[in-house]
């Protein structure tokens, strides 16, 4: 794992080096542009640095102009590279090459596709979708199997508000599900702790014959904030006010035939506070149907070895924006970054989340709760 981050650090060096590069060079380009008129070395330098602390300027208003500034790098790149090649294979100048060449000096095309990016972006994470799967088990449960509703990565305080929230956990009540799943950064950094009681009373409302279960994701109790709103008693007392369980490397048996387990979080893999699989099933026989609820997609080797049937998850956001999820799928942080994946005979499903965190856009996949029929064979 060490060396993955060393690699990721490196590449993240680079990245940052090639994208200070490009951006020097647009921003000089820009101000030629502006000071076409004009051979004043000293205006033309004046005009650059204005053009970089306004950029600086943006960034430190609104911190969604990161992302406007990423995605603009990214196509005013695939344009250039588009121009270059044009103009390699194609010399003969036209009233078209003319209009494309003034176009793609003033970036107006990769402006107007970040626009629409972000535009999309935020519309996807403020409108959550229902993802169904089904999946089959040979072990002898009852005739009609069990339905799984789950939710993760609500992260709230980022986007959607209570009333929001309370409109989706009625869709769910629609489902008639079994047992309602949270898998982990139902709360997070942005969170008060005035909201955690009418948050997991609306969680807690869902109708689930078999109950409803949470696991901690790692920004649940506030790990990452110098100032905590709440502490981790806090919240355990909010969400079990509620009729919700908390799972915390324990197991709990639902009916003859189904166990559920859920891991501490993967942030305390190095310390004695999360413990082996085989330590926490070793009372649990095979012959039962075992879901194991594990925040972030970890240790599928093991459940795979182990023999547990099903393996839900979150904390990826599938990657949130595009294309890190394709990158994410190379760089092996996590066991997987979306959807459903065959481990031997485990099956494990990662939700892209209900929302995401630090930021009001998502650009990777839809925003999602998730139903799971588990149906014999």
């Amino acid at each position: 794992m060490k060396l993955i981050y060393g690699f990721t650090a490196i590449l993240i060096l680079i990245t940052l080096i090639g994208m200070g590069t490009y951006f020097y060079i647009l921003i000089r380009k820009t101000a030629k542009l502006i000071t076409k008129n004009t051979d004043r070395r000293l205006i033309r330098n004046g005009a650059t640095l204005a053009i970089a602390a306004l950029i600086f300027l943006c960034i430190f208003i609104n911190k969604s102009s990161v992302i406007f500034i990423i995605y603009f790098f990214m196509f005013s790149l695939i344009i250039d590279a588009i121009h270059l090649i044009a103009k390699k294979f194609y010399k003969k100048e036209t009233t078209f090459s003319k209009i494309w060449s003034r176009v793609h000096n003033i970036y107006i095309i990769p402006a107007i596709l970040t626009i629409i990016m972000m535009i999309y972006g935020h519309y996807n994470i403020m409108h959550v979708d229902k993802t169904a799967y089904t999946v089959t088990t040979d072990k002898n449960i009852r005739e009609e199997g069990y339905r799984i509703g789950m939710i993760a990565d609500l992260h709230f305080g980022s986007t959607i508000d209570l009333k929001e929230l309370e409109n989706i956990c009625q869709k769910i009540n629609s489902q008639d599900i079994d047992i309602m799943v949270l898998c982990g950064d139902i709360v997070d950094e942005n969170t008060s702790a005035e909201i955690l009681s009418p948050l997991f009373e609306i969680l807690g409302n869902i109708k689930a014959t078999l109950g409803t279960y949470f696991v901690y994701g790692n920004h649940d109790c506030q790990p990452y904030s110098s100032n905590p709103a709440y502490t981790k008693e806090d919240l355990a007392k909010a969400i079990t006010d509620n009729n919700i369980t908390i799972l915390e490397d324990k197991v709990i048996t639902l009916t003859d035939d189904f166990v559920i387990a859920g891991r501490n979080d993967y942030s305390h893999a190095n310390s004695s506070s999360r413990i082996s699989l085989d330590e926490l099933l070793k009372d649990v026989g095979l012959d039962d149907y075992i879901l194991i609820l594990d925040h972030q997609p970890q240790e599928y080797k093991e459940n795979g070895e182990f023999g547990t049937d099903l393996l839900l998850s979150g904390h990826t956001h599938a990657g949130q924006f595009w294309p890190l999820n394709y990158l994410l799928e190379l760089v092996p942080y996590n066991d997987g970054t979306y959807g459903l994946t065959k481990i031997k005979n485990t099956t494990a499903i990662i939700t892209s989340g209900i929302s995401g965190w630090g930021f009001p856009y998502k650009t990777s996949a839809d925003s999602e709760y998730v139903i799971i029929d588990i149906k014999p064979e």
